[in-house]
């Protein structure tokens, strides 16, 4: 268990001529975290890895900030990366804290007026993130251009859509076997489809509480994106279906019609119908840490009973 004594030690050391006020824990979400504050200094956030479960991603998440700044894309500051776990057991990354709030809070304050501005910036930002090509789709560790050889879209198919999510849900009876066996059969269908796309570097966890914004004039402009553990070359519209439908969240037509505006290029629906029933599944079976909300149950069952309609789309584009 890491405490904030031990987090007093590291910032004393990484940021000795700085003074430090107090110390902040913020929890766990996918990485214990910690804000640090400074009398004389923004403050950092310490994130540490605390699941041996899981694979590290404290250098890939510094790979990727290089990857964004280097295309002049916001990103916060990466300040220290250590994966050796020897200055705590415990692989880190502190970054400088950044600018702007989080996309569900400020849906939750402001007008619809000003969430369709939020929207627009939204989608110019992930226009220029999704103008980052790769050579070609695959995740990767610490070299953007080692890629793990195994394909995204067979990956999440055999893991997610016919085992995983898919399997868990269909074994409880959330879902009714038969849907299930009829999601395989269309994503099986579809594999090659699918796999056809210009690969480009792809966020991987577009949620609303992993986007950050505030408002700059009259305009509503991205400040970060968090979550940058998940980010990978891929297909585009993997993103673009959790930004026009997203998950836990009750969206309204001008929000996406804004959102689109702001993206500039009209999505492939066939893609988003079928990355859509990928996104329930795994919705459905917690998959995507979502912070508690009142609604999420009544959110699950609005996107379970949106599969029939799905499928009967997609299965008609087969015949």
């Amino acid at each position: 268990m890491i405490t904030e004594t031990d987090v007093l030690r590291l910032a004393q050391s990484h940021f000795p001529e700085n003074t430090i006020s107090w110390i902040e824990d913020l929890g766990t979400w996918v990485r214990h975290n910690f804000r640090v504050h400074f009398s004389d200094r923004k403050a950092v956030a310490y994130k540490f890895n605390v699941n041996s479960d899981w694979i590290d991603s404290s250098v890939h998440e510094y790979r990727v900030t290089e990857i964004l700044e280097k295309n002049g894309l916001p990103i916060s500051p990466v300040l220290v990366v250590d994966d050796s776990r020897q200055e705590i057991g415990h692989a880190f990354i502190v970054v400088e804290q950044g600018t702007g709030d989080r996309l569900d809070r400020l849906m939750r304050l402001k007008p619809d007026e000003e969430i369709k501005a939020m929207y627009r910036g939204v989608g110019q930002f992930y226009r220029r993130l999704h103008a980052i090509q790769g050579k070609e789709s695959g995740a990767w560790m610490n070299d953007p251009e080692q890629l793990i050889d195994v394909s995204p879209t067979d990956y999440l198919f055999e893991n997610e859509i016919v085992g995983g999510s898919g399997a868990a849900l269909a074994s409880k009876g959330v879902l009714n076997k038969l849907v299930h066996q009829r999601i395989v059969d269309v994503w099986q269908a579809n594999l090659a489809y699918l796999k056809n796309h210009k690969p480009v570097m792809v966020h991987g966890s577009p949620f609303p509480w992993t986007i950050y914004l505030e408002k700059q004039g009259l305009d509503w402009q991205v400040t970060r994106i968090a979550g940058l553990g998940d980010t990978f070359w891929w297909d585009p519209a993997y993103d673009l279906t959790f930004l026009i439908e997203p998950p836990f969240t009750f969206m309204f037509d001008q929000w996406r019609i804004a959102f689109l505006q702001g993206y500039g290029v009209k999505p492939e629906v066939r893609r988003l119908m079928l990355y859509r029933l990928l996104q329930i599944l795994c919705a459905v079976n917690n998959v995507y840490m979502q912070p508690k909300i009142e609604q999420s149950e009544t959110w699950k069952q609005s996107a379970l009973h949106a599969i029939p309609v799905l499928l009967k789309s997609l299965e008609t584009t087969l015949k």
